[in-house]
């Protein structure tokens, strides 16, 4: 079952690590000595694990064979046009993404309607429109607005109203799934809209605790390419380098 991710990212942060040497950027994931780099993590999301990430940015350095004292990232820009696989140098970017992360809110694809068509400004056609930024923008604009406890009880209530639709039981009696699924939804919903509150205060208001965040987000087991949106995108740092419409 496919996954949706949205990986909320300090660009600064992120930035700073693609700059980094890639001797820095193997001898601090070696010595453990760039832990202090990576935001507070939030509670309300998943986040991998320092150790878990320090492990596959090395091998995936050393498969790679970046080394050097050149930027990681141009080293990684000339991989690609020496050749190397995109989706294997992308997925490096995604970890070092992770790095620079406070975490990444997860739901069943399926769920995203849920969580977002009411809110975006219409109905969703198809599943691709899911991971579009005009999406994204419309919900979380219409979601941060809104109390999360309020947020939360409308999910839930349109969730029952759509199983009543389909003639699916709300007896837990009858399934004993039905509790747990309303609090994963409670859940989820919170924590999407916590996301969106970061969002918004970050974007909106200087010298916040998240000030210039930004917003990625993933079809998990497909291409890592399409991560991403305008300038600000694994496609575009690939082909491109941080430009300038990056955060």
């Amino acid at each position: 079952m496919v996954d949706l991710l949205a990986r909320l990212v300090e660009p600064e942060r992120w930035r700073n690590l693609l700059e980094m040497t890639c001797d820095e950027l193997r001898a601090g994931m070696e010595a453990r000595t760039l832990r202090g780099l990576r935001p507070d993590a939030d509670d309300s999301f998943e986040r991998g694990f320092d150790v878990d990430i320090e492990a596959e940015l090395l091998d995936w350095m050393d498969f790679h064979d970046f080394a050097g004292d050149g930027p990681l990232l141009e080293s990684v820009c000339a991989a690609l046009e020496s050749g190397a696989e995109p989706e294997r140098l992308a997925s490096g970017l995604w970890q070092l993404a992770d790095w620079a992360s406070p975490g990444t809110w997860r739901c069943m694809e399926g769920r995203g309607f849920l969580y977002l068509e009411p809110y975006s400004g219409g109905p969703l056609d198809g599943v691709s429109q899911l991971y579009e930024e005009a999406t994204w923008a419309a919900a979380l604009g219409e979601i941060c607005r809104m109390d999360a406890d309020d947020y939360a009880e409308k999910v839930v209530l349109d969730w029952m109203s759509r199983r009543q639709d389909l003639d699916e039981t709300l007896d837990e009696k009858q399934d004993p799934r039905i509790l747990s699924t309303m609090q994963s939804h409670r859940r989820h919903s919170t924590a999407l809209h916590r996301l969106a509150g970061i969002l918004d205060a970050g974007n909106n208001a200087e010298g916040s605790e998240r000030e210039g965040v930004a917003l990625l987000v993933c079809r998990e087991w497909h291409s890592m390419l399409n991560v991403g949106w305008g300038g600000f995108n694994l496609r575009g740092l690939l082909m491109s380098g941080w430009g300038e419409e990056s955060p």
